[in-house]
């Protein structure tokens, strides 16, 4: 079979057979991706969350590291294998717990209430064996049991893949960008303009404002220990971790997020002082005001101006952490920025063009260097693939 190189056919004015029948094929293996794609949809979002998240870190490890594959590699188990350890870390106390409680003297009233009775199991073990098989509660226990290990397994071999789609974009996502802009994009085109600025978003949202939820957690949980040790008479802060993380996801809340979070503890502070000393209610007073007006304006002035910047109005991001996942489900705290950042960027950036209106001055991204400095301009984040750079204090 011979295959023409001249480039006649794409680009006179009537398509041939042959250019139909390319297209075609095109069209055919674009969708067999979408189909792929669409399958393994909610791990492929998380595989291009953990990219935008490890990024940034990759970009700086391979100032040091020559191998980037090593720093891709270093990067993934410094971030992902972590936040795996850590639930796998509360899973087995979880499990300790249930065998504690298991070795208490409640044990025989759960063995009473068992649905199958141990009061008539044979001693011999064949015995036993053929006794519990032939138990219909037995099985439909051993099958509920088989559905959750297949379950697991499923769900091993799906971070799997999400961590090697991650992989491979940290370590090849500078030639899959050139490669795009060469073939088909073109390097000034609008295409181009417009998917950099949705990747400078994608990489504000998805690392920028997670580190910033991430900090904050890590200081309200300090915070609220720091509390509870210094509080005289037992007047302490229930479940910090819990409310350490609450305060952090409400923080994405406009205005009023962590005060309503400060309010519910002082409440509960309040109501204990009035239980053990009504004296005592000054200190809930002294936390609230220190939280809102020294903690609050810290987060305001340095953390979130350092770590995410102003890239979108705070009202926007919440709207699509909140949505998302009310409308695509556990993914869609991964979907609901993704669309927001493709939406606000078209309608900011794309659609004046089609008006014949030019974006306003020092909003083109050729105007603007790769390495986007966000905020206050405490942090720079390496916003494009194109880019060697990273994450670096300026």
């Amino acid at each position: 079979m011979q295959f023409s190189s001249s480039s006649d056919s794409w680009s006179s004015g009537a398509l041939s057979r042959s250019t139909i029948g390319w297209i075609a094929v095109g069209l055919l293996l674009l969708g067999v991706v979408a189909w792929v794609a669409y399958s393994y949809l909610g791990w492929v979002l998380f595989g291009l969350f953990t990219y935008y998240v490890g990024r940034p870190i990759t970009r700086r490890l391979s100032r040091w590291i020559s191998s980037r594959s090593l720093a891709a590699g270093l990067t993934l188990t410094f971030i992902i294998v972590p936040i795996l350890l850590f639930i796998a870390a509360f899973l087995s106390v979880a499990l300790g717990q249930a065998l504690t409680f298991l070795s208490s003297d409640a044990v025989a009233t759960v063995v009473a209430n068992l649905p199958i009775s141990t009061t008539g199991l044979p001693e011999d073990p064949v015995e036993l064996v053929v006794a519990l098989s032939q138990s219909t509660d037995v099985s439909s226990a051993l099958g509920q049991f088989g559905v959750a290990v297949g379950a697991f397994a499923a769900t091993l071999f799906n971070v799997f893949l999400m961590l090697l789609f991650a992989f491979f974009l940290l370590i090849e996502d500078q030639k899959l960008s050139r490669w795009f802009q060469t073939n088909v994009l073109g390097t000034d085109s609008l295409a181009t303009d417009y998917l950099r600025r949705v990747d400078r978003g994608l990489t504000s949202v998805f690392f920028g404002y997670t580190l910033t939820i991430f900090v904050i957690i890590v200081l309200a949980a300090i915070i609220y220990s720091v509390f509870n040790f210094l509080s005289p008479a037992n007047l302490d802060i229930p479940s910090v971790m819990l409310l350490a993380v609450v305060t952090g996801v409400f923080t994405l809340i406009p205005l009023v997020g962590r005060s309503v979070v400060y309010a519910f503890i002082v409440g509960i502070l309040a109501i204990d002082a009035l239980q053990i000393n009504p004296a005592l209610l000054w200190i809930p007073i002294v936390f609230f005001l220190l939280m809102v007006l020294v903690f609050d304006n810290v987060v305001r002035t340095y953390i979130r101006p350092y770590l995410s910047g102003k890239t979108y109005d705070m009202g926007l991001v919440m709207f699509a952490y909140l949505v998302g996942p009310a409308l695509f489900g556990w993914y869609g705290i991964f979907m609901g920025p993704l669309v927001m950042v493709v939406v606000v960027e078209f309608i900011v950036n794309v659609l004046p063009r089609f008006a014949n209106v030019e974006p306003e001055e020092g909003d083109s991204v050729d105007d603007e260097p790769l390495d986007h400095e966000l905020g206050g301009g405490a942090v720079e984040y390496d916003e494009s693939p194109d880019s060697e750079g990273g994450v670096s204090p300026s």
